[in-house]
């Protein structure tokens, strides 16, 4: 699921880029009163592809923290699962910060905005997944803060499918 993701993504870049400089070019021989200029157009490219490029940095991140945390719960083994669910809390605070850096063109706003929701949910995951792990170190069950953590990954997942789709992924 992942991998398909990556490739998505990817992909998706690609496409609006090639879109992004076609349109561009349709723009300005229909309308003269503001033309987009090519430095414009390519600084526009950029970004998109710079974010695009940033997000699959972070997907990778995640899946790795995410690993951790499956094998942990597997064994488990909450002081691992602690771990891996510190580093979701810290990975996904460090990915919101470096997307809200960039500047994204028009037909990507509203899939940077849900990639955005989605690293947010993970985070509050992440801190639900801390406690719970925490809990059932000290010997109590933290099925509530588990539980809580499940609901919002869940979340996170529906608004990382909800960018893969506005981005023109899937």
């Amino acid at each position: 699921m992942k991998k398909y993701i990556y490739f998505t993504l990817f992909i998706l870049l690609v496409v609006l880029i090639i879109v992004g400089f076609t349109g561009s070019q349709n723009g300005e021989n229909a309308s003269q009163a503001q033309p987009t200029s090519p430095l414009n157009t390519f600084k526009s490219a950029y970004q998109d592809i710079a974010w695009g490029t940033n997000v699959q940095k972070h997907l990778k991140i995640l899946k790795t923290d995410l690993d951790g945390v499956s094998n942990a719960t597997n064994n488990s083994d909450y002081t691992m699962l602690a771990v891996y669910a510190q580093y979701i809390v810290n990975d996904t605070q460090s990915a919101i910060q470096e997307n809200d850096q960039y500047i994204v063109s028009p037909k990507l706003q509203d899939a940077q905005k849900e990639w955005r929701l989605a690293l947010q949910d993970y985070n509050s995951a992440g801190q639900f997944l801390l406690q719970g792990a925490n809990e059932a170190k000290n010997g109590t069950v933290g099925a509530e803060n588990f539980q809580k953590a499940r609901t919002l990954r869940s979340s996170g997942t529906d608004h990382l499918q909800k960018a893969s789709e506005l981005a023109g992924i899937t």
